[in-house]
């Protein structure tokens, strides 16, 4: 049996941040600040870490609090065997079990943003190649500026995740067995069919 969420908490973030320290300063940084002028709500370790607790109960809180996380996947990751990003990942696909249920999946947890070749050697022996099929490869060819492309990505998606909580809560107005599932772990109805901490914009 999977880990299962006793309450969902209102979302604080619209994308929790999960990188390594070797990225921060030249991608990661610039994305966040790209994605906030673009109306997203980012959470950051060095900007939103919650001080005062041990790091994984610290960690978990930041991705429960945020309705996605984003993997930054590059060759320092796959470079560097410690970090906190392999700890994230489980929490994240733990977290992204509790949005399965009879009819499908009910929202995407996590975007695993590859900046590395499709055929990189290191990708089959790591425990990123389980998630590539959800994730997006960056092409430095075709796709131009790395940090421009990683915010055209995050927006892409969460922009067809609050239309999926459109869509879920049009089906749970129409359906009331469907809505009282949703109700039946608290939280989880608002979770899925209002798009925390704010609206994106459309255009």
């Amino acid at each position: 049996m999977f880990w299962q969420l006793a309450s969902f908490p209102k979302c604080q973030h619209h994308v929790f941040l999960s990188h390594c320290q070797e990225d921060r300063d030249a991608l990661v940084r610039p994305v966040y600040e790209r994605i906030i002028d673009s109306g997203i709500v980012p959470f950051l370790d060095v900007e939103d870490y919650y001080y005062g607790r041990d790091s994984r109960t610290a960690l978990k809180d930041g991705i429960l609090d945020s309705r996605h996380t984003v993997f930054f996947i590059t060759d320092n990751l796959l470079s560097n065997a410690r970090g906190w990003c392999i700890f994230e990942l489980a929490f994240a696909e733990m977290l992204d079990a509790n949005f399965h249920c009879r009819g499908g999946r009910l929202s995407n947890a996590f975007l695993p943003l590859f900046l590395i070749s499709q055929s990189d050697g290191r990708l089959p022996r790591s425990v990123w190649q389980l998630v590539r099929d959800r994730g997006r490869f960056y092409n430095s060819v075709t796709e131009g500026d790395p940090i421009e492309w990683c915010h055209r990505e995050i927006r892409a998606f969460l922009l067809r995740e609050w239309k999926q909580s459109k869509n879920l809560a049009a089906l749970a107005r129409d359906d009331a067995n469907f809505a009282a599932d949703l109700k039946a772990v608290p939280g989880r109805f608002d979770r899925v069919t209002k798009f925390h901490p704010k609206r994106l914009p459309v255009t």
